[in-house]
């Protein structure tokens, strides 16, 4: 069953989402299926001898098995971003305007084509790949659609204590640097 994508009605443009830089390979989703193969299983076997861990054992089964299934699209869009879960039983829509949108930080991690940009909206933030071909229409349609948009690059602002993090560390340093930029300005 082929779902179609809530943006595929939109008007241009519309710029697609890569979610992650390396896709999982053949081995982790075999493994997946075998680890969610095992878990029932196990589960089904010790339903009369221990009741507590034949429940957990289901349980994180089928929560394995929803994390397998689920298949994640997302696109910027004239309506903003745009997320779409998609489990083959039940599917997911969501939806954050450009009106709520209030910076989109972008991440350089040495990659050849892409680019990662964080879309922050509210106290939350979601990132995602995108070609770095089109990050300049990206950021010229951002302000088209909210000229109060702010467009950073993840290098350029360096906060004081920021600089104490290693390049170990620099997930928990862009959270902290995005707080400074969103809420000292």
């Amino acid at each position: 069953m082929k779902q179609s994508l809530p943006w595929e009605s939109v008007p241009p443009p519309i710029f697609p989402a890569q979610l992650t830089l390396k896709p999982r390979k053949k081995w982790v989703q075999v493994g997946g299926w075998v680890l969610v193969l095992l878990l029932l299983l196990y589960g089904v076997s010790l339903r009369g001898r221990n009741p507590l861990l034949s429940i957990i054992s289901l349980v994180f089964s089928v929560m394995y098995l929803v994390t397998m299934i689920t298949k994640k699209n997302a696109a910027l869009t004239s309506r903003g971003l745009e997320i779409f879960y998609n489990m083959q039983f039940t599917t997911n829509y969501e939806c954050y305007p450009w009106e709520d949108i209030s910076v989109i930080v972008c991440e350089d991690r040495n990659h050849a084509e892409l680019v990662r940009l964080h879309i922050g909206y509210g106290n939350a933030e979601k990132a995602f790949f995108f070609p770095r071909a089109s990050l300049d229409e990206i950021a010229a349609f951002a302000k088209k659609k909210n000229p109060a948009i702010r467009i950073m690059d993840y290098e350029a602002e360096k906060v004081n204590s920021c600089e104490l993090f290693t390049n170990y560390e620099r997930r928990s340093a862009f959270a902290e640097r995005l707080f400074y930029l969103l809420f000292t300005n």
